[in-house]
């Protein structure tokens, strides 16, 4: 029995996954400091059985023990952190991590796997993350980093100049598309807080300024959908999050790809799995590595 969690920058999830079915999943705030983090991990751990593997998919990068932060504003104390013996120790079984985005890749892969055997996963969500699966393998990189394009500069013609990225880069995807960039840009043309959610309540209404913020963010995608292609010769992509699977962005990106040349045009789908890609897709992968080492 393997127990899957997903850990991102605004929420943590667990199931117990068994044949790539989630059961009893459960869901929590993220909070902002690592002993909350803590305790937050035992709560959604606590009464269930024991597991034989933890499985967990988190934002950022992991070299297996560490976890890193791309966007160091994600989380305050996601720098070097130890999330794996920390695990480890609280619940008493062999872990393994892999980022969140990767994770999900490998989940929708499986559902695809007859269709295309190279596919990028986008997650637009709190941050912008990418998994890839490229001639049927999950590819990680040497750091954990590969598929990152939420941190691929994005050639969008800003009007108000590129903004400085959490990574220290300027006028990345995840300063355009991102559920954070959307509400920032959302407060800043109407004058007011407002979310990513009410930012796609006025797109649906017709609201010509927020329909404006949103073809933006979708260009900007394409962009990157679009270099990402000319790299690696893709066959699928695939949007999750909380942005990617909102009403209308997946035609918003077929749009924005439609204006390129016929080369970039690919085809793009949503997650199949729902937000459960990542917690379906650690578990399958954690179950096909060593776990040489683990305690």
């Amino acid at each position: 029995m393997t127990l899957a969690i997903d850990i991102g920058g605004t929420k943590i999830a667990a199931a117990t996954v068994i044949d790539g079915v989630c059961h009893d999943r459960r869901q929590l705030p993220m909070p902002a400091s690592e002993p909350e983090f803590l305790a937050t991990l035992a709560a959604l751990a606590q009464g269930r059985p024991a597991p034989a593997l933890a499985a967990v998919a988190v934002t950022g990068y992991t070299d297996g023990e560490r976890v890193r932060g791309v966007n160091r504003n994600t989380i305050a104390f996601w720098n070097d952190y130890p999330l794996v013996p920390r695990l480890r120790a609280l619940l008493r079984c062999p872990v393994l991590a892999l980022n969140d985005a990767q994770a999900a890749a490998w989940g929708e892969y499986g559902l695809r796997q007859a269709e295309c055997s190279n596919l990028l996963y986008l997650t637009l969500s709190t941050g912008v993350g990418g998994g890839l699966v490229l001639d049927g393998e999950l590819r990680r990189g040497a750091q954990g980093l590969a598929g990152h394009l939420g941190h691929m500069a994005v050639d969008v013609a800003p009007t108000d100049g590129p903004m400085v990225c959490g990574c220290g880069r300027r006028g990345c995807l995840e300063t355009v598309a991102s559920g954070t960039a959307l509400a920032r840009q959302a407060s800043g043309r109407f004058g007011r807080v407002l979310g990513s959610a009410e930012l796609f309540d006025r797109v649906a209404q017709g609201v010509p300024e927020a329909q404006d913020i949103l073809w933006r963010a979708a260009r900007a995608v394409a962009s990157a959908v679009a270099s990402a292609h000319a790299q690696l010769d893709l066959q699928q992509v695939v949007l999750g999050g909380s942005v990617g699977l909102a009403a209308g962005m997946r035609a918003l990106v077929e749009a924005a790809l439609a204006e390129l040349p016929p080369l970039y045009r690919l085809p793009v789908d949503v997650a199949r799995l729902g937000a459960d890609a990542g917690l379906v897709g650690v578990a399958a992968w954690a179950v096909r590595q060593p776990l040489q080492g683990q305690a």
